[in-house]
């Protein structure tokens, strides 16, 4: 059997274009949460992107085939004075939308942490 690889253009809320556990690796960087040195004022508000987040987490969880990996690059975010836990909110919806092992790789030193 061989592979495929395709580029899709839709919306991560809703992945109508793969089928279910299709997908091997996904690895993405989403917008930090309205980053002020990149995506300043992008969401509303925290909630609005909680909300894509876990849109994205529910369905990526019945795209991705049984035992594979899917890679968040993200940090938290101090935005206009205020401390957001952007790791630990998505490390919580991941485990909500059923994944198994979240592993997060923090810091310069990049050591592995499993819950």
């Amino acid at each position: 059997m061989g592979t495929v690889h395709r580029v899709v253009f839709g919306n991560c809320r809703t992945m109508k274009e793969i089928h279910d556990e299709s997908v091997h690796l996904m690895v993405t960087s989403p917008p930090y949460y309205n980053a002020p040195f990149d995506y300043p004022d992008l969401f509303r508000d925290y909630d609005e992107f909680f909300g894509l987040i876990r849109d994205l987490s529910r369905d990526l969880y019945r795209v991705l085939a049984p035992g594979r990996v899917a890679c968040f690059v993200t940090d938290d975010m101090l935005v206009k004075g205020e401390k957001y836990p952007v790791v630990a909110d998505i490390t919580r919806l991941m485990l909500d939308a059923g994944f198994d092992i979240v592993i997060a790789l923090c810091g310069s030193n990049q050591k592995a942490t499993c819950e």
